[in-house]
């Protein structure tokens, strides 16, 4: 049986090399890969720590947010940053601390095991990974304003092999924390989730 850490970077391939081929744009939008200094830096900005998936995945790439920077600024989300389900921005640690900090300060009651990976570029709904949740691997939950978190995959691996196996067309991705299937369309380059019977 495979690791999950494996599983990861075996499903991050596959994804980045599909980007690649058909929406190059995204994989134009990864930053490289975090390393070890950026990640410990991150948990003690946030003052809890970063599970061992998600540190597996942030090796790779640091989040998708490389487009959102010009020349020292930082910027709103760039449209190239919006790829993964649910059309959400994967974070780095520097935007995953700010979200965290900024969530936990908000009063939403986020618990301090709760590790925001992908948010929507213009509201507070994303993914987070339930360090908490007292199980080998933690779960990846969908969370919304002025809603109750819903669990959307019972691992960061399955979520990044659902989305892999829907990119590839073999079959829809239940995003969002619902029973709904999405499904991806691209447009000159660009990568958006919508229903999966309205999907081409």
């Amino acid at each position: 049986m495979l690791s999950q850490d494996v599983r990861i970077q075996q499903a991050w391939r596959r994804i980045t090399e599909w980007l690649g081929e058909n929406a190059s744009r995204h994989a134009e939008a990864m930053n490289p890969g975090a390393d070890e200094s950026l990640i410990d830096a991150a948990e003690e900005e946030m003052g809890t720590a970063v599970p061992s998936e998600l540190r597996a995945w942030l090796q790779l790439n640091n989040g998708s947010t490389g487009k959102d920077v010009v020349e020292g600024h930082l910027y709103e989300p760039h449209p190239d940053s919006v790829f993964l389900p649910g059309n959400n921005v994967f974070l780095d640690l520097r935007r995953a601390a700010g979200v965290y900090q900024d969530l936990r300060a908000s009063g939403a009651d986020w618990q301090p095991e709760w590790i925001p990976f992908a948010q929507k570029s213009d509201a507070p709904y994303g993914y987070f990974l339930d360090t908490g949740a007292g199980s080998a691997q933690a779960p990846v939950m969908y969370f919304a304003e002025a809603a109750l978190p819903k669990l959307a995959f019972s691992s960061l691996a399955d979520f990044l092999e659902a989305m892999a196996d829907a990119l590839e067309d073999r079959g829809g991705i239940r995003a969002l924390g619902n029973r709904v299937p999405y499904g991806p369309v691209t447009d000159s380059g660009v990568l958006r989730w919508k229903r999966a019977e309205n999907a081409p």
